[in-house]
């Protein structure tokens, strides 16, 4: 857990490196490509959005949606939705707009993932296919679950996985990730940074400094 998002200095600039490190062990000498991508929702405090404008033109955002598979699918509202409204609730997003780095040059990426970090925005993704191939995968899940036409036109589908999808298991977990090797989130909504590993990656995040606690065997 965190404290909140945006992260504040020295935390940010800490966590940022003791991640890079376990990032950067779990690749090893495997090839693994870097990809990012970025949740919009975050990005109105302390003026991120001015930050990807700024640099827009080296990192090539594209726009897509994300989705969380472990929430209803996205609709368009209802009249149920405003009579059930509780007195001064917010209706819930219509959508969630992701920004994916497109630039082919990995520093840059790097660079990216490094410049956003804290915001609560970034999603990192390690894999041995490109981003393409990982958002193919994603788009089939994707489309199995959304059923409202509205909905099922975008280039682009992307999974946003929190502590509560991380419960679902590994097969639906599989399913919503594809060939993802290593998937970091910042998860704003649960003040925590989410790790999946396709594989057990606890070595590298001890070489990085990582305290892990170990469940006690089953009796």
């Amino acid at each position: 857990m965190v404290p909140g998002f945006p992260l504040k200095s020295p935390l940010r600039e800490d966590l940022r490196s003791t991640l890079w490190t376990a990032i950067e062990a779990v690749r090893g000498a495997q090839i693994l490509q870097l990809s990012v991508w970025l949740l919009m929702d975050s990005l109105h405090k302390d003026g991120a959005v001015h930050a990807l404008s700024r640099h827009g033109a080296e990192w090539l955002p594209d726009f897509g949606f994300g989705l969380w598979p472990d929430r209803e699918p996205p609709r368009m509202y209802e009249e149920r939705d405003f009579l059930d409204l509780e007195f001064g609730a917010e209706m819930p997003r219509l959508m969630h707009s992701v920004a994916h780095i497109t630039t082919e040059n990995q520093d840059t990426v790097t660079h990216a993932w490094e410049t956003m970090f804290g915001t609560g925005s970034t999603v990192l993704a390690l894999s041995g296919v490109s981003a393409d191939n990982i958002l193919a995968t994603m788009r089939v899940a994707a489309l199995e679950k959304i059923q409202d036409e509205t909905f099922r036109s975008f280039p682009w589908y992307f999974s946003l996985i929190g502590q509560k999808a991380m419960e679902a298991g590994p097969v639906l977990l599989d399913s919503w990730l594809g060939p993802v090797e290593l998937y970091v989130r910042e998860s704003e909504e649960d003040g925590s940074i989410v790790l999946l590993g396709r594989s057990d990656f606890s070595l590298a995040l001890k070489s990085a400094g990582f305290h892990l606690i170990e469940e006690p065997p089953q009796k």
